[in-house]
């Protein structure tokens, strides 16, 4: 019996990109069983440019904005075969991989989940241009293996529909495809693509480096609190669940360097101050603040050089 697939584009003011991400969608039509646009009310020409690739994209507009995850789970609700890949309106999928999601469902029949590798590039500028690290197996049990897998973006992700249906949709978070590649992963089986099948790209409109600036630091907190409950409680035992919730309290200075980085970036010192507040006192992350010191002392100095 023929697997099949449903590729979803949510998208929300991306006119600068969609052309570019729906070709490149459209160049494995042949592996595709269905495509759906789902616009999240635009106000831009992302969703009046979508339109001229139907009938090959089923192009839908919303009649009121559902906030990023609430356009995600829609894409979950219209799917109607058996596979869904959820990909961002602003990245552009690699020429000939489809095929190779199906050869590894096929050698995989007991996973849920296929992950692969992908490119990240930041805004146009292709010396950014880089490859994520690559996965060392192609296949997980379910559980604490599974959860152990590196993961994926978003776009290089495709789930079976009936994991959705089982264990629910995506979660109110700005991380919530974290949540979910690991909900899943907590219960079924894993697969892992070797190869990059996304070019993921990192812009000033993306929804989560935008969060870091625009957001108070205290809701970043929070929501990363509420993500790590969440994630938590997809362990089988105590012990498990504190010793995740201890790596991270142990990586979060790591993780709020982050946030230092996008309003140093922006301009946004207050908000610098308020994340160095959290490394020092709440977590004690005196050593990644003195690795972030010396990063940017030299990209100072070497700057100065350049220029002499």
């Amino acid at each position: 019996m023929k697997t099949t697939i449903t590729i979803a584009i949510p998208s929300y003011n991306k006119e600068k990109y969609i052309k570019k991400c729906l070709s490149s969608i459209l160049n494995e039509k042949h592996y595709i069983d269905k495509i759906i646009l789902l616009d999240n009310c635009s106000t831009d020409k992302t969703f009046e440019i979508a339109k001229t690739f139907e009938p090959e994209i089923k192009c839908i507009q919303n009649d009121t904005n559902l906030g990023m995850v609430g356009n995600w789970n829609k894409c979950i609700e219209l799917c109607e075969t058996d596979w869904l890949m959820i990909f961002h309106a602003d990245d552009e999928m690699v020429p000939d991989v489809v095929s190779h999601y199906r050869e590894t469902i096929q050698k995989y029949p007991t996973a849920n989940l296929v992950c692969a590798n992908a490119y990240s590039i930041i805004e146009e500028d292709e010396s950014t241009k880089s490859l994520g690290k690559s996965d060392p197996k192609e296949f997980y049990r379910a559980g604490l293996e599974a959860m152990g897998c590196r993961g994926s973006v978003c776009s290089a992700v495709m789930v079976k529909k009936e994991a959705y249906n089982k264990l629910g949709y995506f979660i109110d978070s700005l991380s919530s495809d974290v949540e979910m590649w690991h909900r899943i992963s907590s219960k079924y089986d894993v697969a892992f693509l070797n190869m990059p099948t996304v070019i993921y790209r990192i812009n000033a409109s993306s929804t989560g480096p935008a969060s870091l600036i625009n957001r108070d630091v205290r809701e970043i907190k929070a929501d990363w609190d509420l993500l790590t409950e969440k994630m938590a409680g997809n362990y089988p035992s105590k012990e498990s669940r504190d010793a995740f919730i201890k790596k991270c309290i142990k990586d979060a200075p790591e993780a709020y360097l982050t946030v230092i980085k996008a309003n140093i970036r922006a301009r946004n010192y207050r908000k610098v101050l308020d994340a160095l507040f959290l490394i020092i006192f709440t977590y004690r992350g005196f050593v990644p603040l003195v690795s972030l010191s010396s990063t940017i002392i030299k990209k100072q100095i070497s700057k100065l050089f350049k220029q002499s």
